[in-house]
């Protein structure tokens, strides 16, 4: 009884040639998922008109210099058992900031398919909420104000990364 094997009869240029084919076709196939999945999950786009927003950058600069000029602070907080959305707003002596409405998106880093949009309403001086469920994770906060400065610019705009921890 002899025992028979894949390569009894040597290497021979046919399995070298299978086995190139094989290897080779493995990697075109895994390529082919990683590229179906990077175009199908994001655009690769932050804004939906880069060119245009590129034309005005110096008003955008000059704006923010107007904002931070004024010396508000803002902080971010949510609270996931009521699902409310806090923004607290003072100026640069600690006063709270009153009388504006807010208006803007809370999104994910990453993707557009959990963009929502918010209203935060006065519920304090200088205390604004909104109430909206976000699900555990990192999400984008962008906010501005409907009133207008001097200019017709908003008078105080935000945009923070907001992590929302999973509950036990």
């Amino acid at each position: 009884m002899s025992a028979t094997t894949w390569l009894a009869d040597g290497l021979k240029g046919r399995h070298v040639l299978l086995a190139l084919v094989g290897f080779f076709g493995m990697i075109f196939v895994v390529n082919g998922i990683f590229v179906y999945y990077a175009l199908s999950t994001f655009g690769g786009g932050e804004t939906v008109d880069p060119y245009r927003k590129g034309l005005n950058y110096n008003e955008t600069l000059a704006e923010a210099a107007r904002q931070d000029q004024q010396g508000w602070s803002a902080q971010v907080i949510y609270g996931a058992d009521k699902a409310r959305l806090v923004l607290n707003l003072s100026d640069g002596e600690g006063r709270p900031v009153s009388g504006l409405h807010f208006k803007g998106f809370v999104s994910r880093p990453a993707t557009d398919r959990q963009d929502e949009p918010v209203i935060l309403k006065e519920v304090t001086s200088g205390s604004y909420t909104a109430d909206v469920r976000l699900a555990p994770g990192q999400w984008v906060i962008e906010l501005g104000s409907g009133e207008l400065s001097r200019d017709g610019a908003p008078s105080y705009r935000l945009k923070q990364r907001l992590f929302v921890p999973e509950t036990p």
